[in-house]
């Protein structure tokens, strides 16, 4: 239905990716057929995969969910998400057939300072 590979280009100390690419890799769209072929896997997922430097793809794992940078996949021309959602609704969903190379996506983190109280009150009761 969807695939869009991306290189992790910066990771945290945990390996999460911080920021990555889009890429085009056939070896690994084609990793990905195999295992939907040999899984008949329904549904969002993530193949982790490594490359040593001949070329070859190591599967590092594989998460049986959508990744955490799902939104890159939206912003390259492949809704995931929505297509998911509509299958599951039983609708026809016709399947992707490309995406944008070389865009990236790159995580921040925003620090908001605000009175405990304030926060509490949200917390506790969803409004101010």
């Amino acid at each position: 239905m969807a695939a869009v590979p991306m290189r992790k280009q910066y990771i945290t100390d945990k390996g999460k990716a911080w920021g990555g690419i889009t890429i085009s890799d056939e070896k690994m769209l084609e990793m990905t057929r195999k295992f939907l072929r040999t899984t008949k896997w329904r549904g969002g997922f993530e193949l982790e995969l490594m490359k040593n430097k001949d070329g070859e793809l190591y599967l590092l794992e594989i998460n049986p969910r959508l990744p955490a940078w799902i939104y890159l996949a939206v912003g390259v021309g492949q809704n995931i998400p929505e297509a998911l959602v509509n299958l599951a609704m039983g609708e026809k969903v016709i399947p992707f057939s490309s995406y944008d190379v070389g865009k990236m996506f790159i995580r921040y983190a925003w620090d908001m300072i605000v009175d405990r109280e304030e926060f509490e009150q949200i917390s506790i009761y969803g409004e101010l």
